[in-house]
């Protein structure tokens, strides 16, 4: 089993998913002008790779500056994890859906992070996937206040699908990266 996060760790996740979710709900107002303008100028593709380019190059420097990430198997899975990414999110014909699953990616790792240290495994997963579903469908709520946004019950599941996908993720390179049981 994983160590669970010190409390110095599990406050400072706390902090960093408190300032995602802030500024997540409180750029909702803008965030449709922005994306706008990105369109118009046809530069919101690009900047939505880029995002993922991003998201990419910090996965790399985790795999390469933890020894436990750099065992031989966590990087045959980490590729296939990114392949399955690939096949959910390529596909999606709107570059603003694709960004769900970078920003409840990042709420739901970070929600893991925040957990007690004295839970299980499979209960802080569990705790921060239903966190994540709750903080998407909030998001999706105060999207219905504003003049020029809306309730979508879709965004709500790829937030949901988001959140569920990073921690699988997580998981599977948490227990990957652990050594083995000699016997």
């Amino acid at each position: 089993m994983s160590e669970p996060p010190t409390a110095s760790e599990q406050r400072r996740a706390r902090l960093a998913l408190g300032l995602l979710l802030l500024g997540l709900y409180s750029t909702l107002g803008v965030v449709r002008t922005l994306s706008n303008a990105l369109r118009d100028a046809n530069l919101l593709r690009v900047s939505v790779a880029l995002v993922f380019a991003a998201v990419a190059g910090l996965v790399v420097v985790a795999l390469v500056r933890s020894p436990a990430l750099r065992r031989p198997r966590v990087l045959p899975s980490s590729l296939a994890v990114a392949a399955l990414y690939g096949l959910v999110v390529w596909p999606m014909s709107s570059p603003e859906e694709k960004l769900h699953f970078v920003e409840y990616g990042a709420v739901a790792v970070l929600a893991f992070f925040s957990t007690p240290p004295r839970w299980r495994e499979w209960q802080r997963l569990g705790g921060a996937a239903l966190f994540t579903g709750a903080a998407g469908w909030v998001d999706e709520g105060l999207q219905a206040l504003l003049p020029s946004r809306y309730y979508d019950l879709r965004d709500v599941g790829f937030n949901a699908l988001a959140g569920v996908m990073a921690l699988g993720a997580l998981a599977v390179v948490r227990a990957l990266s652990r050594p083995r049981a000699s016997g």
